[in-house]
């Protein structure tokens, strides 16, 4: 029992935590982890969400909308992506351009972006132009909520970006 409440309280501080960094981040087998997982499935007090290869995991009740957004941001490209098209709407040339990253990666991942209901595409003659569909106010509010440590990282890139900035005057 004492190993089921250690999953279940580091569920709820890092809600939309995969299976795989669950098992990492409790030195837990996966056999084990699996056993407690349906256990608390069961009882209600967690549900996964699979997407894709990976299994997010989150405690009982969690808003269905903050459920998107952590999975959106689970992986870095996408986090990067979602932040660009916080500034507004872009195409796929303009993302990949942004980001450094080649077309067809930025093509995957708007594909996953499109199928959680985070972004809107719409065709403008020959390219495909992408928007945010989600608030951008909410999407800080939940970074800042569920994921501080990213906070802290993302402010940190911002002051290293800024300091640059004043170094090529």
């Amino acid at each position: 029992m004492e190993r089921r409440s250690e999953i279940l309280r580091t569920i709820e501080t890092k809600p939309g935590i995969t299976f795989r960094e669950l098992a990492r981040e409790l030195g837990i087998g996966i056999g084990d982890l699996q056993y407690h997982l349906y256990r608390l499935e069961r009882e209600g007090r967690v549900f996964s969400r699979k997407v894709g290869k990976k299994r997010y995991i989150f405690p009982g009740g969690f808003e269905r909308d903050a459920q998107r957004l952590l999975i959106a941001i689970s992986t870095g490209t996408r986090r990067k992506i979602l932040l660009r098209l916080m500034e507004g709407p872009m195409s796929q040339k303009e993302i990949a351009e942004s980001l450094g990253i080649s077309q067809p990666t930025v093509s995957y991942h708007m594909g996953e972006l499109l199928k959680l209901g985070m972004v809107k595409a719409e065709r403008r003659g020959k390219n495909v132009v992408y928007t945010l569909e989600y608030d951008p106010e909410t999407v800080v509010r939940l970074i800042r909520e569920y994921r501080p440590g990213l906070w802290e990282r993302l402010a940190d890139n911002l002051i290293d970006l800024l300091a640059g900035m004043g170094d090529e005057k």
